[in-house]
């Protein structure tokens, strides 16, 4: 065997190395760990040759990393992401897996293979998903929330999904999958003969296992370390007991990462949950680093099974559970662009699919080189959808015509945070909202038409309540300029900031602009930039007034200190403390009126 301290060094520096690649350009640090893997195993340089040391260390990361996931796992969350989210989560992932599962079959794989990789398609990656919401801003907008919801729900059937496959490796020492057309066979009073001792073995081994655990922490761990572990025991008894509930699940044919899964369930109720977790977290980072880069290297030893099965799992991810989520989302009358928007971030394979997929080949059930195919996916469509988030809105405006017809098929709701009249021509637009243009709205709503138009559907809400017409959207979408009539505006604000790195087309401040100045050509726009160049391109396009936060800081510190005595100073900073505090506890106070509302 290769010396195993050696490999971990190079593991740990190659991983180091190429995070660091991944993270310049703007990939998932994973894709870093698994390209390590790769390069040090016998498919690139070779350096990690040892079939058994890679197993090993895989295995390990499993093990651990399902330890972590399962402490984290936090079924309290389901109360916060709203029933739409629950029903869409649960629909996603339901006609995803079927979908997958049937095409995988179609194409020569088995049942238990093509339940597997219907698994894998259906679920997507956080990582990349809250990491691109949250760069373009878009953590609070009405498709964000969506997303983040489904995410949510996919994370908790993920793990039951782990749980239910795990007890299906179990019953494959005893019997094959069996095949729709044998259960529709032995529909009726009784159970076909040749299914109930391997089915009534597989309940009693689960609930024997279940037993087992249960026994375990109500009498076992009490008796040998009593009610309150100590701080400095904490850490090696919840690693000891991860070892032996994996023993458990062993000894009762499920495999180790299913073992370790429970014992964090378990351990996840007990009153030191916290403790646990806080002190294990630090180390999720490294379980990590082995499951990926052990994943990278056992790709040196593994084929591809073929094109087929890379076809199924690119069109899997990228057009079978696209169109599943789209499905979910107009069945609740959702409009077309929530719908394609949140269907277009889920469109990439998830990293908890690779952890799925190292399961089952752990327990036999699945060949290693089904894992190759899958890794090349999982890194492509990552990288794929990076950049789809990104160009979003670009990508819904080509794809816009195509899919009106479904609003004829299933309808659209009428939106709850939607409070605009017919044929409303507003002379004042807010786009976002901060206490500034809220302190605006109280001043101008009886004197002004004004609009509001913010992506927060909690935002819009509140304002709807209180009769201000309210549109939930964003500047770069194009159906906004297609509903409301804009013609009459005489003053446009836009206090929302956006990265410089977006294109010309998706950028909202930008699409704002030329919008406005299609139906409104003397109307006035004042919008903010992040930077000073990207301020002169907002110029160019044709704003009236940009507002930066170095030149507006400039200015008012200039414009503070000049010929301003320390009493003055003391006396401002005190007016700014207490509109600060106001600000904070909701209160708003008056501005003074600009020169636009007189």
């Amino acid at each position: 065997m290769q010396d195993l301290f050696v490999i971990l060094s190079l593991m740990i520096i190659a991983a180091a190395v190429l995070a660091v690649v991944a993270r310049r350009l703007r990939q998932p640090l994973l894709l870093g760990y698994v390209a390590a893997g790769l390069l040090l195993g016998p498919a690139a340089l070779g350096f990690v040759r040892d079939v058994s040391v890679i197993t090993l260390i895989s295995e390990l990361g499993l093990i651990f990393l399902m330890f972590v996931i399962g402490l984290e796992l936090d079924l309290t969350k389901l109360k916060d992401v709203g029933k739409a989210s629950v029903l869409l989560g649960i629909l996603q992932v339901g006609l995803t897996t079927i979908a997958g599962t049937l095409v995988a079959r179609a194409i020569g794989f088995s049942w238990i293979e093509g339940l597997y990789l219907g698994f894998v398609i259906a679920f997507s990656s956080t990582i990349v998903v809250v990491k691109a919401l949250n760069d373009k801003g878009d953590l609070t907008s009405l498709h964000g929330e969506l997303v983040l919801g489904i995410l949510v729900i996919q994370d908790i059937l993920a793990a039951l999904a782990l749980t239910l496959l795990g007890t299906l490796e179990g019953a494959q020492t005893a019997i094959a999958f069996p095949s729709p057309e044998t259960i529709l066979a032995g529909i009726g009073v009784t159970l076909p003969a040749h299914l109930l001792v391997p089915v009534a073995s597989l309940l009693i081994q689960g609930a024997l296992f279940v037993l087992a655990t249960f026994l375990f922490f109500r009498y076992v761990m009490p008796l040998a370390l009593g009610d309150h572990v100590p701080q400095e025991l904490l850490f090696v008894a919840s690693l000891a007991v991860v070892f032996i509930i994996s023993a458990f699940a062993a000894f009762f044919q499920f495999s180790f990462a299913i073992g370790a899964f429970a014992a964090a369930i378990a351990l996840s109720s007990s009153s030191s949950s916290h403790e646990i977790t806080g002190r294990v977290r630090p180390l999720k980072d490294f379980f990590l680093i082995l499951f990926f880069v052990g994943m990278g290297l056992q790709l040196g030893f593994a084929g591809v099974l073929g094109l087929p099965l890379l076809v199924l799992l690119a069109a899997g991810a990228l057009l079978i559970k696209p169109g599943a989520t789209f499905l979910a989302l107009k069945l609740l009358r959702y409009n077309n662009r929530t719908a394609f928007l949140v269907a277009l971030h889920l469109a990439q394979l998830s990293e908890f699919g690779l952890v799925l997929l190292a399961s089952g080949i752990a327990a036999g059930v699945l060949s290693p080189a089904i894992l190759t195919a899958v890794v090349i996916v999982t890194v492509a469509t990552m990288t794929l959808s990076v950049y789809a988030i990104k160009y979003d809105e670009a990508l819904y405006r080509i794809v816009r015509p195509l899919i009106i017809p479904s609003d004829l098929v299933f309808g659209t709701r009428p939106e709850e945070v939607r409070n605009v009249p017919e044929k409303y021509r507003p002379d004042v637009v807010f786009v976002g909202i901060d206490p500034t243009v809220e302190d605006l709205i109280a001043q101008w709503r009886s004197k002004r038409r004004i609009l509001v138009v913010d992506a927060n559907p909690a935002t819009a809400i509140r304002l709807r309540e209180k009769g201000i017409p309210t549109v939930c959207s964003d500047a770069a979408n194009v159906d906004l300029y297609v509903s409301v009539d804009l013609s009459k505006a005489q003053l446009v604000i836009s206090v929302v900031r956006e990265g410089e790195e977006f294109l010309l087309g998706t950028h909202g401040n930008l699409y704002l602009i030329r919008k406005v100045r299609e139906v409104a050509p003397g109307a006035a726009i004042i919008v903010h930039a992040s930077t000073e160049s990207f301020g002169l391109r907002l110029y160019a396009a044709g704003a009236t007034l940009v507002l930066t936060p170095t030149l507006a800081n400039r200015r008012m510190l200039a414009a503070l200190v000049t010929d301003a005595t320390p009493a003055r100073l003391r006396a401002l900073g005190q007016a700014y403390r207490e509109e600060l505090t106001s600000i904070e506890r909701g209160v708003s106070r008056a501005t003074p009126d600009l020169p636009f509302a007189r």
